[in-house]
């Protein structure tokens, strides 16, 4: 019980807050399923509990003290999961702010204030989710590897920034290995970083409103292109 205590202090003190980094993302990724592990192991441990104290007449002071710390260990595992959900969530939220020259979508698949549900796993909490259309756009999406500012490993295949959040982009979608620097702030480390292009995709983009599949609200996030919805059947 003491290393799962612990455990559970070590991953409190490490949170940052929002938003995260794309490295952040992946070690939070790592901290719910340790937390799950945990929250697992403390259920088996309540069960092997209540299976020895089963046909016991008298309350036993020890097992009503390991059950009570049960509860609070739980308590504490579930908040910060829960924690965690959310800065996963106001990462993904914008103000809704977007480049002047971004032109709207004269016939988009999905129009604003329509519905979709979001095929894209970009985020823990997003594929499956049901989504409002908040903004729809034309533009070249670009997946890139890019080169944080915060110094951490490069993050491959991002996905997605847009043409008109490439500095110095000219008129022409850029192609596949051409350099360029990001004017986007998605992640934490992502605005003046250097990239390189990996892929290009002339499509509709769409900034979207949801609820993710864990219950948080994300407003005005950017950007998810049009084969990553799908109608409400």
């Amino acid at each position: 019980m003491n290393a799962i205590i612990v455990k559970i202090k070590g991953i409190r003190a490490s949170l940052e807050e929002p938003p995260l980094s794309a490295e952040e993302v992946e070690r939070y990724k790592e901290y719910k399923e340790e937390i799950d592990d945990l929250l697992n192991r403390l259920n088996a441990t309540e069960k092997h509990l209540e299976a020895i104290t089963k046909n016991t007449d008298k309350p036993n002071a020890s097992s009503e003290e390991i059950e009570g710390l049960l509860n609070e260990v739980r308590l504490n595992a579930l908040e910060i999961k829960e924690k965690i959900e959310v800065h996963f969530a106001e990462t993904m939220s914008s103000s809704g702010d977007v480049p002047d020259e971004l032109e709207e979508a004269e016939n988009p698949a999905f129009e604003i204030g329509s519905q979709a549900i979001i095929e894209a796993d970009h985020m823990p909490g997003m594929k499956g989710a049901l989504a409002t259309i908040a903004g729809a756009y034309e533009t070249t999406a670009y997946s890139v590897t890019y080169y944080p500012t915060t110094g951490e490993e490069p993050v491959k295949d991002h996905k997605w920034v847009i043409h008109e959040e490439i500095e110095y982009a000219g008129e022409e979608p850029l192609k596949p290995g051409t350099e360029v620097t990001l004017i986007a702030d998605h992640m934490e480390g992502m605005d003046g970083a250097k990239a390189v292009i990996e892929s290009a995709v002339e499509t509709n983009v769409y900034m979207l409103d949801f609820t993710t599949t864990t219950g948080e609200k994300v407003d005005n996030h950017k950007w998810i292109i049009e084969s990553e919805l799908a109608p409400i059947e």
